[in-house]
């Protein structure tokens, strides 16, 4: 009997969030449902990801199938504004009428007798703000050619989620309020003390339960969070408790902060030498608890950054501390590089998926990316690999997302995905196939193969697992098709640059990698080269929260020795 192979899905911290909301958006573009074209949906059944690995069915309180994300979600108080902790699910969010309200309110104290009705103050919290689009999605009337100016505009992840959660999905750390302008949980071990508090612990080891019971075949889980802060902290207990009582292999993407991050009562330098230890502790717990992990970040490189510089990706203009804009960037990775065992009849699994990359005691991998793929709309993909290949200024196919690192191209173990390059754009007929006749390349008959003999003939000693998909990156709607420059069409190839504002992109070709080499050493002795500059004691936050001095020389210590394998020999 064939299993689901689910997996659960954690979102921890703010930012995680924000992510996590593009991501489930995306999912949710991808749905086919019932009375569609059934001939269109057998043609394109194969392309599409099976569903039930990352969604969970139930019946609401009106006993009505839902269809929602197998997913624990915390953030802080302050963050849901008009979104109710229990969710809303598939429409039974219940808009206050405050008039309504208050005369019922008096007319059951009447009722009741306690007082008359002149006798009555009530006080009335204020309704919390909603984003336009949320207003119009509520209404069933979100227009696509609309400017809703999200990236301007939105304050919160929930101002642009169009999926609906679960009513267990959202966890609040209610002792601690959200801050625009810090990271209110500001330290490691203030996660680490969330997670011990029985307030949140049972009820929240609880709701893991309960979704792990609903599963035939759990093949792991998911896991994003904001490294920089106390849910670094979370996510370590997080992962030793599902190590613990589940034993089942854990993708980690630990998400850095596109903006220089400010903690309470600590100044710039401070707040640097704040962000290094939480690093140090979460890549400490990740090296020891996950299967693999990915540090993912729109910045080139992150400690002790007061420039900010980011990524560019060609043809993508984003500002680079919007959180709703480099958010979706992240999005986009996360939702095409899990394809690779997400998709229908994929024998894939994540267990698999893992160890095809990582070897050796090399848990953490760099992530890459080209969004949209550099193909210009007349051209095939045998003729742009081969522009890439020939070309002097060795240019990669990829932008790295994995801050202060860059895979190289040598002894690299990698997995691509490449997705929304349709069989008829690998290579012309026989009988127009012209110059492409001469090259090696054209005996290939997949989007993927063509990709291994690619990676094969241009990395050296290198092993290149590729795999491939039809479907696009939906680009629609809430996701921010204003980053893409004049020069990407609609279908999200490049074209001659055209003024025409409206003209939008609406889905693109996408190419993610998740790779392993010794190149990652750079990351890790960037990291380890920031702690020489910290004296523990003098982080007065540090020192009163409880961490000891011996705690963070033996996290050292090991970075150091998770720091060996990342050298060639380790390869060879």
């Amino acid at each position: 009997m064939d299993h689901t192979r689910e997996i659960i899905t954690f979102q921890l911290g703010t930012y995680a969030n924000y992510v996590g909301a593009h991501f489930w958006n995306q999912q949710e573009a991808n749905f086919v449902y019932t009375g569609q074209n059934e001939s269109k949906l057998e043609a394109i059944e194969d392309q599409l990801p099976n569903n039930d690995i990352l969604y969970r069915e139930g019946l609401n309180d009106h006993h009505q199938t839902t269809y929602t994300p197998r997913l624990l979600s915390v953030d802080l108080a302050g963050t849901l504004g008009h979104l109710p902790l229990a969710g809303e699910l598939y429409g039974n969010y219940v808009q206050r009428n405050a008039d309504e309200d208050v005369q019922k309110t008096r007319q059951q104290v009447k009722e009741s007798q306690l007082c008359s009705g002149d006798q009555l103050d009530v006080v009335e919290q204020p309704l919390a703000s909603m984003s336009e689009y949320q207003k119009d999605l509520l209404k069933g009337s979100v227009a696509m050619d609309k400017d809703y100016r999200l990236t301007e505009t939105a304050n919160s992840w929930v101002d642009y989620l169009y999926a609906r959660y679960h009513p267990r999905t959202l966890n609040i750390v209610q002792d601690v309020q959200r801050d625009s302008s810090i990271q209110a949980l500001g330290l490691h071990s203030a996660g680490t003390e969330v997670w011990q508090s029985p307030a949140f612990n049972e009820d929240f080891c609880d709701r893991i339960r309960l979704y792990v019971e609903e599963c035939d075949g759990l093949q792991g889980f998911h896991m994003l969070f904001d490294l920089d802060d106390g849910f670094s902290g979370l996510a370590s207990k997080c992962l030793e408790h599902l190590n613990d009582e589940y034993n089942r292999a854990s993708f980690v993407m630990p998400l850095y902060y596109p903006r220089i991050t400010s903690y309470p009562q600590a100044d710039t330098r401070t707040s640097h030498s704040i962000r290094v230890v939480n690093t140090v502790l979460g890549y400490y717990h990740l090296s020891e608890q996950a299967t693999m992990f990915t540090p993912l970040s729109t910045l080139e490189s992150i400690w002790r950054n007061n420039t900010l510089q980011s990524r560019h990706l060609p043809g993508l203009h984003f500002q680079s501390s919007n959180l709703y804009q480099t958010s979706a960037v992240l999005a986009a990775y996360m939702d095409t590089i899990t394809l690779s065992y997400r998709l229908r009849h994929t024998p894939e699994l994540l267990n698999r998926f893992c160890s095809r990359v990582f070897y050796s005691g090399r848990k953490m991998t760099s992530a890459g990316m080209a969004l949209p793929v550099g193909m210009q709309r007349d051209q095939d993909l045998i003729e742009y690999l081969d522009q890439k290949a020939t070309s002097d200024d060795n240019s990669s196919l990829l932008t790295p997302l994995t801050p202060n690192c860059d895979a190289g191209t040598s002894y690299v173990m990698q997995s691509v995905m490449a997705r929304g390059i349709p069989l008829s754009r690998l290579k012309r007929p026989q009988e127009k196939a012209g110059p492409q006749l001469q090259m090696s390349a054209y005996s290939c008959n997949s989007i993927s193969q063509m990709l291994q003999l690619y990676y094969q003939c241009s990395f050296h000693g290198s092993i290149t697992n590729a795999a491939s998909t039809p479907l696009p990156l939906k680009t629609q709607l809430p996701f921010p098709y204003d980053m893409f420059d004049e020069s990407v069409a609609p279908d999200g190839y490049l074209q001659a640059p055209t003024n025409k504002e409206d003209v939008r992109v609406e889905s693109a070709p996408l190419l993610a990698a998740i790779q392993s080499s010794s190149k990652l050493g750079d990351h890790l002795d960037a990291l380890h080269s920031q702690t020489h500059r910290i004296q523990l004691s003098k982080l007065q936050a540090y020192s009163q929260s409880g961490l000891e001095r011996d705690e963070y020389e033996t996290a050292l210590d090991h970075l150091l020795e998770f720091r060996d394998n990342y050298v060639d020999s380790q390869f060879l």
